[in-house]
């Protein structure tokens, strides 16, 4: 979910951008803002709805939750380009979680207080009750946040898009002691497939999940349920760098696809496509190429601080709108346009002020490059 492009390293060697993949954040994080557009309660447009095809609402807005499987597979394919060459040791660890710590929490610390803040807006507005998504913010829930284990605690989300945020944290950290587990089994065991112990546990086990062979009631609160999601864009990456099968990742695809369709898992399905896209766009050397429009990636660079801000920026347009001119298809045709484009100049704000800043604090603490006698054991 975050705006940053990743280099590929190598002193000789041109700098290259993953371009297509900023694009396709930009489109995965537009999808996830048209989808609350009309399902939140408070933001029904059915009458400029139902102007439309019935296919195209369908796939533009009731589908776009399944933006968060972009995220998600995106995700699992660039940290895995970033831990590309790194030693583990305590030090790298400390730097990798502080560096993701850093690059994700201030724009999230202000997403809760903007969230807050309209909130209480709204509720002082309507005469209501303080009361984020319908419950009392404590001091613990208020804690939970910033520690990003509301969920673990079974605490309430103040906005309601964080829960993907914290199972993304939990995914780089575990994914983090994974692969310090693979540099262990590889140095000390003197073998090469490290990744084979370490990878096709997970990967089973992720599998198990998808199948719902082992069974998960409920919107997700720890990562396992979709942990797959992330493993398929590292086994993409690590399918592109000749360090795993095309056979083999196909042959995974290939169990997600029958899982999600035996289990009408539109998760799993679009997931398993993004990972097959990243993967088939990289082997033809076209990252830099597709996607590449300037407006999309302006959206790709800001897709962070948009997802985290656009609900509250989107409710608070939406009352406005009908507080003045009440529902029409013309009215409802406005709000949506406005809340989209007040959403991306907020974001962009957010973006110059907050996100930007700690990206460049966050490339400042240095991870630690694997030594040469380390490197000839993967």
């Amino acid at each position: 979910m975050e705006s940053e492009s990743l280099l590929k390293t190598g002193t000789k060697k041109p700098r290259i951008h993953f371009r297509f993949i900023d694009g396709l954040r930009a489109l995965a994080a537009l999808w996830v803002i048209l989808f609350h557009s009309v399902t939140d309660a408070d933001k029904t447009i059915s009458q400029f709805t139902d102007t439309l095809p019935k296919w195209f609402v369908y796939i533009v807005f009731e589908k776009g939750h399944l933006g968060v499987a972009v995220f998600f597979v995106i995700s699992g394919f660039l940290i895995s380009h970033s831990l590309k060459n790194t030693q583990f040791n305590f030090a790298w660890f400390k730097n990798f979680v502080l560096r993701r710590l850093v690059r994700l929490s201030p724009t999230y610390y202000l997403s809760i207080l903007t969230t807050l803040a309209i909130g209480f807006i709204a509720a002082y507005a309507k005469s209501e009750d303080f009361a984020p998504l319908g419950y009392p913010l404590s001091v613990p829930r208020l804690i939970a946040h910033v520690f990003y284990l509301q969920d673990i605690f079974k605490l309430h989300h103040v906005n309601d898009v964080y829960w993907t945020l914290c199972l993304e944290v939990q995914s780089y950290l575990v994914f983090g002691i994974l692969f310090w587990l693979v540099q262990w089994i590889n140095f000390h065991w003197n073998i090469r497939q490290g990744k084979v112990f370490v990878f096709l546990p997970s990967a089973i086990i992720a599998a198990l999940y998808a199948m719902e062979i082992i069974k998960y009631e409920g919107r997700e609160t720890v990562f396992l349920p979709v942990w797959y999601s992330f493993l398929l864009g590292a086994f993409a990456y690590w399918t592109w760098r000749k360090e795993l099968k095309l056979l083999l990742f196909y042959f995974y695809v290939a169990v997600l696809v029958f899982a999600g369709i035996a289990n009408s898992s539109e998760f799993a399905i679009a997931s398993s496509i993004v990972a097959v896209l990243l993967l088939e766009v990289a082997r033809v050397n076209r990252m830099e190429q597709l996607l590449n429009w300037q407006w999309l990636q302006f959206v790709g660079k800001i897709s962070y601080s948009l997802y985290l801000t656009h609900v509250p920026i989107l409710g608070g347009v939406y009352w406005v709108v009908f507080k003045l001119f009440n529902h029409s298809v013309w009215s409802e045709f406005l709000a949506l346009i406005l809340g989209v484009g007040s959403s991306i100049i907020f974001a962009t704000l957010i973006w110059q002020v907050i996100e930007k800043p700690s990206i460049k604090w966050s490339k400042k603490l240095k991870v630690t490059k694997i030594s040469n006698t380390l490197a000839s054991t993967n």
